[in-house]
């Protein structure tokens, strides 16, 4: 008795196999309105677009086969153009050119329609046939034409079907505004930390795509659909300066692969689609590459286009960059201001160790350094920037590097006692303080970043425990010194881009790393050193 069942079952199953089981058998789904908004009714509102979805299925065929997909709207309808499709001058006329894969397929798309404002009849068709390769399909689709959508009068806008009423920036991905994050502003993270990471490993060991394929802000449109469109929506997101309308580097595309799309430099792509609704809000990411954008004031341009006319936006926008290596080095020099503070008392012990005539020797250098480096550059570095722009840091860094190492290290020279540095560079800033007013945060970290930088060099170097410091040690110490004041031009412009916002490119701090910093103050050193040595016989006769 079992057996037959199961043999009744078999023979049940083979028999009522459904249609796309069987071979070559092909499915075809047209709907209209296809309606993205569940609580909408399906019906077509006079003046709107509305999507037709075609779909075609097929099943168990043994080699792909090429067909065409013809549409056929009535009187007052007429399609959009798109990418994939063809449109009749009228507009009426619909093709598709569609290849079927083997085996097992489905294709389909989504083409906007827009009905006139003046169609009456309350009841029409849709043809869709397709054919090709011993392939005939057909369907006849009857829609309903309801009331038409009348437009609210919105001041200038009740000429369009839709329009972007206002925008939010930056948002959470559920488009919550954050009150922590100032408005129109995007945070783009620093990667010099990684960067110099993958430099020293080989360029192993940094996820390039991860870090780019992570947003670095989302943004809100508010949109207003008053004919209640429905439609695919496509569009971009650019940086442009607020001056000129020229387009900026920095915003980039992701692909579907999280990879960096070179189909779209310079700005993010933007896809989403209508739903039918009156009032609609959209979110979407924006994406930067850390490496080409620049911190500044922009204007933020959203262009959409719905295969018809352009939308287009420009808000304002300030791009900042998180500044983890600003971050470390004013932890480093606040670190620098502890241990001087800290130091007090040894500094005591320097100057009645030295005596009289070493403070008085050590006071007049300090002196001669305000004199010769702070007041020039004070009053000449303003002519200077108008004459050179960005490069008058290289003129004015013959005196701050050239002269005033050249004052160091014949002190040094002079009174070889620890602690000398460091008070030639405080009688430097308390003079600079008290002339120029200048007791500022960045002022104040750089002097006692100096004076522990100098200070323990000379010191882990065995400055202070020679006794003849030969022409080879000279160039050595000289050396060490230009060194030394690379880092500490590195750690200054890094703090003024912390505290004062501003911006300098990886290249120009180089620059000035190695002209003002390592040439400049190595030859300052050396000439000191040379200098020092014949003030010694002066002071020693």
């Amino acid at each position: 008795m079992i057996r037959f069942f199961l043999f009744l079952f078999f023979i049940l199953c083979t028999v009522l196999t459904p249609a796309y089981g069987m071979e070559g058998m092909a499915k075809l789904d047209a709907v209209y309105p296809y309606t993205l908004s569940p609580t909408e009714k399906a019906e077509v509102h006079p003046g709107s677009t509305q999507m037709l979805y075609v779909s075609l299925e097929e099943a168990n065929v043994p080699a792909e086969r090429r067909v065409s997909v013809h549409i056929s709207l009535p009187e007052g309808y007429k399609a959009l153009p798109g990418d994939h499709w063809e449109v009749s001058d009228n507009g009426r006329e619909v093709a598709m050119d569609w290849t079927l894969p083997a085996d097992f397929g489905q294709l389909f798309e989504a083409v906007p329609i827009l009905s006139d404002s003046s169609v009456t009849s309350s009841a029409e068709e849709v043809a869709v046939t397709v054919d090709g390769d011993g392939l005939h399909l057909s369907q006849i689709i009857p829609f309903t034409v309801g009331e038409p959508v009348a437009a609210k009068k919105e001041g200038k806008k009740t000429h369009e079907s839709w329009y972007i009423q206002g925008s939010a920036l930056p948002v959470d991905e559920s488009g919550e505004s954050d009150g922590r994050q100032a408005k129109d502003t995007i945070v783009v993270p620093d990667v010099t930390l990684e960067n110099i990471k993958t430099r020293l490993t080989g360029g192993k060991s940094t996820d390039w795509t991860g870090i780019l394929s992570r947003p670095v802000a989302y943004m809100l449109l508010d949109l207003r659909n008053p004919m209640g469109d429905e439609k695919p929506v496509h569009g971009m997101a650019q940086l442009v300066d607020r001056g000129t309308g020229e387009v900026k580097k920095g915003l980039i595309s992701i692909s579907e692969g999280g990879a960096v799309s070179e189909e779209s430099p310079e700005r993010t792509d933007i896809s989403f689609s209508l739903t039918g609704s009156k009032l609609q809000t959209v979110v979407f990411p924006l994406y930067a590459d850390p490496f080409s954008i620049n911190e500044g004031d922009y204007n933020l341009r959203i262009t959409l286009n719905d295969g018809g006319s352009d939308r287009i936006m420009e808000i304002p926008l300030t791009v900042v960059k998180r500044r983890s290596i600003g971050f470390l080095t004013l932890g480093f020099s606040m670190a620098c201001l502890l241990a001087v503070l800290l130091s007090l008392g040894r500094l005591k012990k320097c100057i009645l160790h030295i005596g009289a005539r070493g403070d008085i020797t050590t006071a007049l250098f300090g002196a001669l350094a305000f004199g010769c480096v702070v007041v020039p550059v004070t009053l000449l570095g303003d002519f200077l920037h108008v004459l050179l722009g960005p490069f008058s840091g290289l003129v004015t860094g013959l005196l701050s590097g050239v002269v005033q190492y050249l004052l160091l290290m014949a002190l040094l020279m002079l009174f070889r006692k620890p602690g000398v540095a460091a008070l030639f560079y405080l009688i430097r800033w308390l003079l600079s303080a008290i002339l120029f007013g200048r007791v500022t945060p960045v002022g104040i970290l750089l002097c006692a970043a100096s004076m522990v930088v100098i200070e323990g060099v000379l010191y882990i170097s065995g400055f202070y425990r020679k006794q003849e410091i030969s022409r080879n040690y000279g160039i050595f110490i000289s050396f060490l010194l230009g060194l030394c004041d690379a880092g500490l031009t590195f750690v200054n412009m890094q703090q003024l881009m912390l505290f004062y916002r501003m911006y300098y490119a990886d290249w120009f701090i180089g620059l000035y790393m190695v002209i003002n910093g390592l040439l400049y103050s190595s030859l300052g050193s050396f000439l000191g050193w040379k200098t020092g040595r014949r003030l010694k016989q002066v002071m020693g006769s």
